[in-house]
């Protein structure tokens, strides 16, 4: 378990919506369309490895559970918990908006860690995001990020010369 982070859910709810406690209430509000997986309208790829499919089909449970291991592919910025000691830190090179929890993302699957998603947990933004949403900055932040995200892949293939994952 040491090599292993447990993912989370993440799911806006709808701008004055009270936010769910369970995945029962959580399942309401996507039926009547007041939930959605984060980024759903922005960048539905960011986040599609958790399976939310897979995930909404498992039957409700009152007990935290690991429900299935998923292998990380580009670009998912999974909401993790992970062991206190081990995992990669976070590059504090990535300032502002774009790409900071897709590069922690991307070294823990280089370093050999493992994904799992949790079923009887998840995690809540207040509000959909929404295209036009955001600071007038956020493009050259993200253009800025991705120019070194592509150094930070450079440098991972050397930090880690023996791992067969790439991102």
């Amino acid at each position: 378990w040491d090599q292993v982070v447990f993912v989370l859910p993440a799911f806006e709810v709808r701008e004055g919506t009270r936010v769910p406690g369970t995945k029962v209430e959580l399942l309401q509000l996507w039926d009547k369309g007041d939930a959605r997986p984060f980024y759903g309208a922005l960048c539905p790829r960011c986040q599609a490895p958790t399976g939310y499919g897979r995930w909404w089909a498992l039957p409700p449970t009152p007990h935290l559970r690991v429900a299935y291991e998923v292998t990380w592919r580009d670009p998912w910025e999974p909401f993790y918990v992970g062991p206190a000691h081990g995992v990669p830190p976070f590059d504090e090179r990535f300032l502002q908006y774009g790409f900071n929890r897709i590069s922690q993302a991307c070294e823990l699957h280089v370093a050999g860690f493992r994904f799992v998603v949790l079923d009887g947990a998840f995690v809540i933004h207040r509000g959909f995001k929404e295209p036009g949403g955001f600071h007038g900055g956020r493009e050259a932040e993200l253009n800025r990020n991705r120019q070194l995200f592509r150094h930070f892949r450079a440098e991972l293939r050397q930090r880690y010369p023996r791992s067969p994952r790439r991102c």
